[in-house]
């Protein structure tokens, strides 16, 4: 069992850290300009284009190296931003306990409620240049709640344990038995979660990309996707257009999946055991 999860460790981190150089060195080594035609519309992969052109004659293979930083910065970015967020809510309530958890617990239960995709609507109207960092920022913002729940789970669990007494004991503050006694013991899964939580916002930036609601001053993954759903290249047989995001976009997913998978395998004692 152990040489399996190492075995799906390797795995995953590989085949992401794969993707990401593809993203980062690729546009050195094959520096066209991604926004730029340079050649044909629509021309099949050759020697002179490797993924063919778009509609417009724009390389497709510098368009899916450049959006893989995008949907990578916005990943990161996103989770970023939603995991002090969740960790923060999830802390305070569950070790305060009282009237103010069950203020941030509503708090949080309204933001999972609320279908992201209005608050999308309502951006997309005031804002119609969408940057990654507003995309980032948006999705960021919605996707703590579930974060916090459970941090809020382990912190009641931990706070009844005997080393937070001794803490208390000793004249420990509040703010300090968070930060130096429970913090740390929940970093195994505050990483694991992080990782989550970037892979589900690249395939959130993904998701509204495809219905025009995603970035719009830049190329991501999902904007290739979602030009070639314009143009109808399933349908025309431009496999090259589309094939390439859509397998780049599973493989980043898939990878980041199995690798938090493999990370709580690795920190849990509960889970080594099986």
């Amino acid at each position: 069992m152990k040489k399996l999860r190492n075995t799906r460790l390797i795995i995953s981190t590989g085949f992401f850290l794969s993707v990401v150089a593809l993203g980062v060195v690729g546009p050195w080594v094959y520096p066209v300009d991604p926004f730029s035609p340079s050649g044909k519309r629509t021309q099949p992969p050759s020697w002179e284009h490797p993924l063919g052109t778009d509609a417009h004659g724009r390389d497709v293979l510098a368009q899916l190296m450049h959006g893989i930083r995008t949907s990578l910065w916005i990943g990161v970015i996103a989770a970023s931003i939603a995991t002090p967020i969740g960790v923060l809510v999830g802390g305070i309530s569950g070790y305060k306990r009282g009237v103010l958890d069950e203020l941030l617990m509503a708090s949080t239960n309204i933001v999972l409620a609320f279908p992201p995709i209005l608050l999308l609507l309502l951006v997309t109207v005031f804002v119609p240049v969408r940057t990654r960092m507003v995309v980032a920022l948006l999705i960021g913002l919605t996707s703590w709640p579930l974060l916090a729940r459970a941090v809020r789970s382990q912190v009641m669990s931990l706070k009844e344990r005997q080393f937070t007494f001794l803490a208390r004991m000793a004249g420990l503050g509040d703010i300090k038995i968070v930060l130096v006694e429970l913090l740390p013991n929940m970093m195994s899964y505050v990483f694991s979660s992080f990782v989550w939580l970037m892979s589900g916002a690249m395939l959130a930036e993904a998701g509204l990309s495809m219905i025009g609601m995603g970035v719009t001053a830049d190329v991501s993954l999902g904007t290739m996707l979602f030009w070639a759903q314009m143009i109808d290249a399933v349908r025309r047989g431009l496999f090259w257009w589309f094939i390439p995001p859509g397998g780049i976009l599973t493989i980043m997913s898939a990878s980041l999946l199995l690798l938090a998978t493999a990370l709580d395998e690795l920190f849990n004692p509960k889970l080594r055991g099986r």
